[in-house]
């Protein structure tokens, strides 16, 4: 039964009363709230528990308040929402849900093998040249929107990262998932973000995402903030290449391959004057995600069977490394980000 869709008699005496309006946001669908001021927000978690069938201890809410996450014991009072308006996110997943994102499970394990370098590649037309890529990218620019988590900062660099592969093992069965998260993730997060404000990009849905970046604890760690996370509503499939072997010999053969990018530009509409291709770096084990931006893209090793790769990966120290030396480079465009692990720039003072 959906006990989200019914209102309250007492509505329209919110204010005379101290009751307090609001509307929480969870998977797309709305859940209408009407509490008294006094109400905690570990009273809030527990009300939405009972409605969503979230664990209050999985829930995190964003945008009761700005640029952080209210502590359980504060009341909504003492938070200044407004009496009648306030609509907020609330981010978590049901127990029998978490990590099985169906996307996931089906993943071949030889991804990599038709992945593409634009940057070698030898086209005609380049994809981030071909009109008819321009006319996707205008059309995703106009219909999509960035919902912000944490403000930009003044003066900061744009650190755009993927997740499955990149930071996170989406498909090795583990009994808990500190063993799918990629080694030193938290520590290399709270390195780079003292330069650069965090964007995570993820060619899944947004319920899955939402699912994962809350249990890997990456939206309320105390030493980074995420700036903004997007999904797959935010890319668009171009018709790029892929090399497979011919029939006849062993030789190569390039053919004709439809599959989707990550276009640095849609962030950019959203933040001119703040973020641009100077100062912008993607992350990713995918280098076809950078067709349309093939210059600020850079690839890492794909981090697959976490458990035992964990004793062994080192990719994120090392590329915290370069981050921050990269940090003070005015033109990110100007190295080749192919040779990060060889750069030996300097470090900020």
């Amino acid at each position: 039964m959906d006990t989200c869709t019914h209102s309250s008699p007492l509505a329209n005496e919110s204010n005379e009363n101290g009751l307090i309006n609001m509307t929480a946001v969870w998977q797309g669908k709305r859940y209408p709230l009407q509490l008294p001021s006094t109400t905690t927000v570990g009273e809030l978690k527990q009300q939405l528990e009972q409605m969503t069938q979230v664990l209050a201890s999985r829930q995190k809410l964003l945008g009761l308040i700005k640029k952080k996450l209210p502590n359980d014991d504060a009341t909504l009072l003492s938070l200044n929402i407004p009496s009648n308006s306030l609509v907020f996110t609330m981010m978590g997943s049901v127990e029998s849900q978490i990590i099985k994102d169906p996307t996931d499970v089906d993943l071949p394990d030889v991804l990599n093998d038709m992945d593409v370098d634009y940057c070698n590649d030898i086209l005609t037309i380049k994809p981030h040249k071909d009109p008819v890529n321009i006319q996707s990218l205008n059309k995703v620019i106009e219909k999509a929107s960035i919902r912000i988590i944490n403000e930009p900062r003044k003066a900061k660099k744009l650190l755009v990262l993927d997740l499955d592969y990149t930071l996170f093992d989406c498909k090795t069965p583990a009994s808990h998932i500190d063993q799918l998260s990629r080694p030193g993730l938290h520590e290399f997060l709270a390195t780079v973000y003292v330069y650069y404000d965090i964007c995570i990009w993820s060619q899944t849905s947004w319920k899955w995402l939402e699912m994962k970046i809350t249990e890997l604890g990456m939206l309320n760690h105390s030493e980074y903030h995420i700036s903004f996370v997007l999904d797959q509503s935010t890319m668009f499939s171009i018709m790029g290449t892929e090399k497979q072997l011919a029939s006849s010999s062993s030789k190569s053969v390039t053919i004709p391959k439809r599959h989707q990018v990550k276009p640095l530009q849609f962030i950019w509409s959203k933040f001119p004057g703040q973020y641009n291709a100077f100062n912008t770096i993607h992350i990713d084990d995918l280098s076809r995600n950078f067709a349309m931006n093939p210059q600020s893209g850079l690839k890492i090793t794909a981090f697959k069977n976490g458990p035992t790769m964990r004793a062994t990966d080192r990719e994120l120290i090392l590329l915290g490394r370069y981050l921050v030396q990269l940090s003070m480079v005015d033109d990110f465009r100007s190295l080749d980000h192919k040779k990060w692990k060889q750069f030996n720039g300097p470090l900020p003072q």
